[in-house]
């Protein structure tokens, strides 16, 4: 007998694509996978969650919807409140909302998109030990009902061949939200002779910032999966040096790209980059100076992370996360009574 999964995803919106990545891999792979009986369907919010009254109306679209298992992929966190308790998962990312907000607007998404979610879903999945303790912390959630599984690296990213460029290597910077660190990277790297490949839309200080310190440098935004593969093939390397992340899904896509990479000596990136990458004090501008320094000069060390990374990234293939999501729905289809 088939488990009809409804995935709900939020509205669609430019610049914003990682939850979308993330499961539709996941549901790609159960789709084309004969050793199953699941059948994810996708369920779309009708309109963005910038205001009480769109909230409410997506809370209203959801009570259509009576059959199978509900996932609520991330962000949307409040979906849950219109959902079956006994039939609910909810993945959580990752709490920045909470770090780039304060005041009353701070309380308000504390209780609407974490207290009230946490204490509503059957289950919590969140893609890092360290969003779980954050979880633990913020959402006064037992930590039994959190389950952590990773985010899967797409297994379309492929490695080719590259002759590293010593003379004007090719950094790869992604994101330009303030806990990407950009200030701090632009001015590890200035007077270093590189190429800073950045995805993004740069705004005009960064912009002035780039031009201030004589940064050789490209720039795209929104682009598409298949464009993202091609940049890891391009670059001689990744620059990820962020202060805050739920997971830091560059690091293993470089790594799957075989590219060595450079990210922040904090939780999760330590965590899930073990020893395959150069890690650093983010805070620190020399810290993330000396590590682009001595990457390029290091051939062994390049080829060495590079080695480290293929062996790291295999845990984090798209057919092990997609069984993981399996196992659990399953769970709860037994503990339903299917």
């Amino acid at each position: 007998m088939s488990l009809h999964v409804n995935l709900i995803y939020r509205k669609k919106s430019s610049g914003f694509f990682s939850i979308e990545k993330v499961f539709g891999l996941v549901s790609n792979t159960i789709q084309h996978s004969t050793n199953n009986s699941i059948e994810p369907q996708r369920i779309e919010f009708p309109f963005t969650s910038k205001g009480i009254m769109q909230i409410c109306l997506n809370l209203l679209y959801l009570l259509q919807f009576k059959k199978g298992l509900f996932h609520i992929t991330g962000d949307v966190h409040y979906a849950v409140l219109a959902l079956p308790q006994k039939s609910t998962v909810l993945t959580i990312h990752d709490l920045v909302f909470l770090e780039s907000s304060w005041g009353i607007r701070k309380y308000f998404l504390k209780w609407i998109y974490l207290r009230l979610p946490v204490s509503r879903a059957k289950y919590i999945t969140t893609i890092s030990e360290k969003s779980k303790k954050e979880i633990v912390l913020h959402g006064k959630c037992n930590q039994d009902k959190i389950i952590v599984i990773p985010n899967p690296v797409d297994s379309n990213i492929r490695f080719e061949i590259k002759q590293f460029n010593q003379t004007e290597p090719r950094f790869l910077f992604i994101g330009l939200k303030e806990n990407k660190n950009f200030d701090r990277t632009i001015q590890a790297i200035s007077g270093i002779k590189i190429h800073l490949r950045i995805i993004g839309n740069l705004n005009a200080a960064q912009k002035a910032l780039l031009q201030m310190h004589k940064i050789n440098y490209s720039s795209d935004s929104s682009i598409s999966d298949e464009q993202l593969i091609q940049e890891y093939i391009d670059c001689d390397a990744i620059l990820f040096p962020s202060i805050y992340e739920g997971f830091g899904l560059p690091v293993i896509e470089g790594f799957k790209a075989g590219r060595p990479v450079i990210t922040s000596n904090l939780e999760p990136m330590n965590e899930i980059s073990h020893v395959a990458a150069l890690l650093v004090d983010p805070i620190s501008v020399i810290s993330i100076r000396e590590a682009v320094i001595k990457l390029i000069n290091n051939e062994q060390l390049r080829d060495e992370m590079v080695e480290r990374g293929f062996d790291v990234v295999k845990q984090y293939e798209v057919e092990i996360i997609a069984q993981q999501y399996i196992n659990l729905w399953s769970k709860i289809a037994d503990q339903n009574g299917r």
